[in-house]
């Protein structure tokens, strides 16, 4: 849901040149944690499972709500947070090239959604300490979504302006004119993002659930890493 669809241009180099470099020491950070940490050749083919998964679930429109499902937090709790953030990365890179949002706004997206990613895997293995997979795994969800929702529209916001920082489809006019339910303007974006939190944190969840109960020795080996 905190996904940018900006094209070149529009974000100025200051911003997205940031971004870049960031996201690229990041990675080679999460590099060399990685290759500390033992053997990753098991998990690679599963990162490009978790990846296509995000894809195919972002190109699927959720009916009447005007946003789209991301799946970084899934991504973090099945990969854990270098691997998720690397996964984000290279599906953002892949989204750009098929025109979902410019290449300069890879760097924003990969932070954003990875920052997501990296978040709802660490609050998910604390949580679930305590809770059982489902709860965990919706509230961390909740938690990262909510957080990187709001600073996507805060960087946005502050480089091109406020409308085009909202993470809703066809926004590009005017708040006032944005129309769902009986609800216009501001109240109508509110209940949209609301709703759209709500409804990936609960499909976060029961993936996450199936996961527990088919492959629980995916989960575990999240919360140990």
């Amino acid at each position: 849901m905190s996904h940018i669809h900006l094209p070149d241009g529009v974000i100025s180099p200051v911003w997205w040149v940031t971004a870049w470099i960031i996201c690229l020491l990041l990675i080679l950070f999460f590099a060399r944690r990685l290759k500390k940490g033992g053997d990753i050749r098991r998990k690679i083919p599963f990162i490009g499972v978790v990846g296509a998964l995000m894809l195919i679930f972002m190109s699927i429109p959720l009916g009447f709500i005007p946003v789209h499902l991301s799946l970084a937090v899934l991504c973090g709790i099945l990969a854990g947070p270098e691997l998720g953030f690397t996964a984000v990365f290279a599906v953002n890179t892949i989204l750009s090239l098929m025109g979902h949002g410019g290449f300069t706004t890879i760097g924003l997206n990969a932070l954003i959604m990875g920052g997501e990613a990296v978040l709802g895997s660490l609050i998910f293995k604390n949580l679930s300490r305590r809770l059982d997979a489902l709860a965990s795994s919706v509230i961390a969800n909740i938690i990262a979504l909510a957080l990187s929702t709001a600073l996507m529209v805060l960087v946005v916001s502050s480089a091109v302006g406020l409308t085009h920082a909202l993470p809703i489809h066809d926004s590009e006019g005017a708040v006032e004119n944005i129309r769902f339910l009986s609800l216009a303007g501001w109240g109508a974006v509110y209940l949209i993002i609301v709703l759209g939190i709500i409804t990936e944190s609960f499909i976060t969840g029961l993936i996450v659930r199936f996961f527990s109960k088919v492959r629980p020795d995916l989960l575990n080996s999240a919360i140990k890493n």
